[in-house]
């Protein structure tokens, strides 16, 4: 049984990271960083990376000269991680709503058909998965607070396709486009390169790496950590890393490791952005990874590196250089190009 954790003073904590743990904390600087982020978010968040081994009695080691500036670093870095990839994701979460409710309507006689109406809806899918969608998103929508959904169904017969594709859940927007028309999906998987090995549209990498963005988004939106945030292959029925042509183009190391982890996004952004702003992303993400390096262990730093997904920093720039077409915005609405 484990010991029960009792009460300390600010004081006792850094005492307790001096004796205990060897880590360098004293003096009213490091006080304040116990006092500001405090002990469990910054100690038990952020040990790991510091992390050499074990003492006799089983307990952590760390790495001689570990400091609490050290593991506030490595925080900082996570804090940023996450708000700089939330910017992100949110831009591509809105994007993708956009252009999939427009091409439901489409695809369905210009909106006649509602999105309530199952017929607006892959014949290929099975009543009750059609009926579950439609059953979440109206609950969703007659749940919701928001000023324009509350105007539409109180003076309006129906809600629009493109505010119930901006309102609902990421999750069940996700299902919506999983059980829609194959237009919808394969207007998105063309418009992004979303494509197999035969230049097919991959629905499977589009539906994929939406889940592992929901995934990511959620976490940084609840402040989880981010750096080592993982999803192991066959948890939860997930079957984890989607090992596509970017993948392939870095080499076996990769498509060996089947968890996701926040190199898969870095991976599937690469669809996602345009080749201008997925340049910019990898140059900043880049520039993160070199400022945290500049101020950890080397250790430490290889450990972050690693948790992140990413083999060799280099690969990051041969990311940038693997080959990509340009995204053709303004051909979305022609259906002869796709």
């Amino acid at each position: 049984m484990t010991e029960d954790k009792f009460f300390l003073t600010y004081n006792q904590q850094m005492k307790k990271l001096r004796n205990d743990k060897h880590i360098i904390c004293q003096g009213s600087s490091h006080k304040q960083i116990l006092v500001r982020a405090g002990y469990f978010n910054i100690v038990n968040g952020y040990k790991n990376p510091f992390v050499s081994g074990t003492d006799s009695h089983g307990n952590h080691s760390y790495i001689s000269g570990t400091s609490i500036n050290q593991l506030q670093s490595v925080k900082r870095f996570d804090d940023h991680l996450r708000s700089f990839l939330l910017q992100y994701i949110t831009q591509i979460e809105e994007e993708t709503r956009t252009l999939a409710g427009y091409k439901f309507d489409e695809c369905n006689d210009n909106g006649s058909i509602p999105w309530y109406d199952t017929n607006a809806y892959s014949p290929k899918k099975s009543l009750q998965e059609k009926m579950n969608v439609i059953s979440n998103a109206y609950s969703e929508l007659s749940r919701s607070q928001l000023d324009y959904v509350k105007f539409y169904m109180d003076n309006h017969k129906q809600i629009p396709t493109w505010i119930m594709f901006k309102v609902i859940n990421f999750s069940t927007f996700i299902e919506v486009l999983r059980c829609s028309k194959l237009d919808v999906s394969h207007s998105l998987c063309k418009l992004y390169g979303l494509e197999d090995n035969d230049g097919h549209c991959n629905v499977k990498l589009l539906i994929g790496s939406l889940h592992w963005l929901r995934k990511v988004r959620n976490s940084c939106a609840h402040n989880e950590r981010v750096y080592c945030l993982t999803r192991k292959s066959g948890s939860h029925g997930h079957s984890g890393r989607i090992i596509e042509k970017y993948f392939r183009s870095l080499g076996r190391s990769y498509s060996r490791d089947l968890n996701q982890n926040i190199f898969d996004l870095l991976v599937y952004f690469k669809y996602f952005l345009p080749k201008g702003e997925y340049k910019q992303f990898i140059s900043d993400f880049k520039k993160m990874l070199l400022d945290l390096q500049s101020k950890i262990h080397p250790h430490a730093f290889d450990y972050v590196r690693g948790q992140i997904g990413i083999k060799n920093l280099e690969d990051l720039d041969l990311l940038i250089a693997l080959p990509k077409d340009e995204i053709e915005y303004n051909k979305f609405d022609k259906s002869d190009i796709f």
